[in-house]
């Protein structure tokens, strides 16, 4: 939007950020380290803010040879444009990963290659690069705070920088970016417009706004008109909408790699059907879905990927490239009744690490009842069951060529069941370009003044992506924004100031505890090991015994680790103890809950000594 002398302005900023993840945050850290007074706005509420780095692997890309890592790149790129002095500094930023977690962090980073070891919290990999046949492949590595992942480490990390610098950064959360304002005289950026509270805020900024808001993963008119899909179900926050794409288009910049997405899946970039609005569930290790009388068929009845495939973030070889599967809107697992006791055996044995699993299950006495409750034809159905058993009695499978050891034939005479699945969205790699200096440009290739951006937000990725890529330019980026939108003159015009707006920071006034009421041997005890952060628990504790356990505040993954804020408080009561096994898959979550409650009880019997 267009402002002029007469605009009315609500505050004023050094640097505004927009976008509270790893990008966003790391911006606004090394802005407000480079003396600008920031703001910070985020439109989800607090305690879920971390935007995709907090789902992520935590995986930070890196790399040892400079050469080879360039060699690498350009493949992955292929047969793609790319600006070579963009890739540059994202690339000089991987070799020197290790010494920015050192200078930054204050961390000597576990590196991958270096310091795994047998035991450690990680994922197996068999190669750290997922193209390995590439040139250059084997100076790829990772860089993590420490030898866990999937646990918001290096998300808690770049928010506690932020709250360590929060004399400098004003954060806003729950508050949506609407609009840039541009200068019609000069053409610069001077400020957004936050809808905060359901008002409207004119906000100026005296040096220059950030954006770093991440992709449309949310957005299904931004799918179908960028990808061309007609709903995809996020695997990350569920509140990235394509904001900063359309701010940024109202200014002029120039988007690039629209159509570029990344995926996960339990099968290649396929989750189970989620309902609206919900995130889709990365359930690792369950090999059951993908070996035995089980297969994919798309909305024909028929099937439509190998289903084994070794999948780079949803891609799979196809005919000499890696693509994702077709965004089928009516895609299924069927199974017969032999492979459905292999999952009830799961369960049994705590391995099933999705608890709705069995309430997904649709199940019919024929394939043809079968095909009816899926809505696909029951002639095709049929077909394809029969020719997967011929391919499996034979050993190959001609369609695909799916591991024949993978395949057991359908055994027909008891029911047969399906799970709905749904295409899967980790993250997109489209939007505005920017340039190495992280300065947003136009569609001719121009600078827009004062505006830049970092993270997801037209991202590096042009074509095939690599793991730990995104979280790597969160870190470059956000630091190279940040520093160059601090350094830059300020606007020195009057401006027409309403008023003036206090200090808010949402971020600080959630974790205040001094209201909360506890009554006779009440008492609070907290836990930063979550993987949304602070878990807050009142527990009364009188005569030796757990009494009550209330979890005050929780921001844990929804899904699994919900499960585990449900049922492990009820356990750590009912056997007076916090030595209780883990919630299966939400590991993180049940740690940080019984640490939590043991730091309660250590006050409580503090309490009793008189300490």
């Amino acid at each position: 939007m267009k402002i002029n002398e007469k605009t009315k302005w609500n505050g004023v900023y050094d640097v505004v950020v927009l976008g509270f993840g790893g990008a966003g945050g790391t911006a606004a850290r090394f802005a407000a380290e480079n003396g600008a007074q920031v703001l910070l706005v985020d439109a989800a509420p607090y305690g879920h803010e971390g935007g995709n780095t907090r789902y992520s692997a935590q995986h930070v890309a890196m790399a040892h040879d400079r050469k080879k890592i360039v060699e690498y790149y350009e493949q992955l790129a292929a047969p793609y444009n790319f600006d070579q002095k963009t890739m540059a500094a994202y690339l000089d930023g991987f070799v020197n990963m290790p010494q920015y977690f050192k200078k930054y962090f204050g961390i000597d980073p576990f590196i991958w290659s270096r310091d795994n070891q047998p035991g450690d919290h990680l994922a197996k990999k068999k190669n750290l690069c997922e193209y390995p046949e590439y040139r250059g492949s084997e100076t790829f590595d990772f860089a993590l705070i420490h030898n866990q992942d999937f646990d918001a480490e290096l998300w808690k990390v770049i928010r506690a920088q932020v709250v360590k610098n929060a004399a400098n950064i004003d954060v806003w959360l729950n508050s949506r970016a609407e609009h840039l304002l541009q200068d019609e005289a000069t053409g610069e950026i001077a400020g957004v417009i936050i809808n905060r509270n359901k008002k409207q805020y004119y906000i100026h900024a005296r040096k220059g706004v950030i954006v770093a808001t991440g992709g449309f993963e949310n957005n299904k008119q931004m799918q179908q008109d960028y990808l061309h899909v007609t709903k995809l179900t996020p695997l990350g926050t569920l509140y990235n909408k394509g904001d900063g794409i359309k701010m940024t288009a109202e200014v002029g910049a120039k988007m690039w790699h629209m159509s570029n997405y990344e995926s996960l899946g339990i099968l290649p970039s396929y989750v189970i059907a989620e309902g609206e609005n919900e995130r889709g569930r990365q359930v690792s290790g369950w090999q059951n879905v993908k070996s035995g009388a089980i297969f994919a068929v798309a909305d024909d009845g028929t099937r439509f990927m190998r289903e084994d495939a070794k999948f780079r973030h949803g891609h799979i070889a196809e005919h000499g490239d890696y693509l994702l599967p077709h965004a089928y809107d009516n895609a299924w697992l069927v199974f017969d009744n032999q492979q459905y006791q292999k999952f009830v055996l799961e369960q049994k044995q705590g391995k099933l690490k999705y608890g709705k699993f069995f309430d997904k299950v649709v199940s019919a006495g024929s394939l043809a009842e079968l095909a009816q409750k899926m809505n696909v034809p029951a002639a095709n159905l049929e077909n394809t069951v029969l020719q997967f058993n011929e391919f499996a009695t034979n050993g190959k499978d001609l369609e695909f060529g799916r591991a024949p050891e993978s395949m057991t034939s359908f055994d027909l005479k008891d029911d047969v069941h399906a799970v709905k699945l749904a295409p899967a969205v980790l993250n997109t790699q489209g939007g505005p370009e920017h340039d190495e200096l992280a300065r947003v440009l136009d569609v001719n290739n121009q600078p827009i003044k004062r505006l830049y951006t970092a993270g997801e937000l037209g991202g590096m990725c042009v074509n095939r992506y690599q793991g730990g890529g995104n979280l790597a330019e969160c870190l470059i980026f956000g630091k190279i924004a940040g520093e160059n939108a601090a350094k830059l003159e300020p606007i020195e015009d009057s401006i027409n100031l309403t008023g003036k707006l206090p200090r808010i920071n949402d971020l600080l006034d959630g974790e205040k505890d001094d209201q909360i009421e506890l009554g006779q041997n009440q008492f609070l005890g907290s836990s930063e090991a979550g993987i949304g952060g602070r878990i807050l628990v009142r527990v009364t504790y009188f005569d030796n015994e757990i009494k009550k356990i209330e979890v005050l505040e929780n921001h844990e993954t929804e899904g699994i680790g919900a499960v585990a804020i449900d049922r492990i408080p009820q356990e750590m009561v009912s056997n007076n103890s916090t030595n209780v096994d883990a919630v299966s898959g939400a590991s993180t979550t049940t740690n940080a809950l019984k640490e939590a409650v043991n730091a309660a009880i250590k006050k409580a019997q503090n309490s009793s000594k008189g300490e």
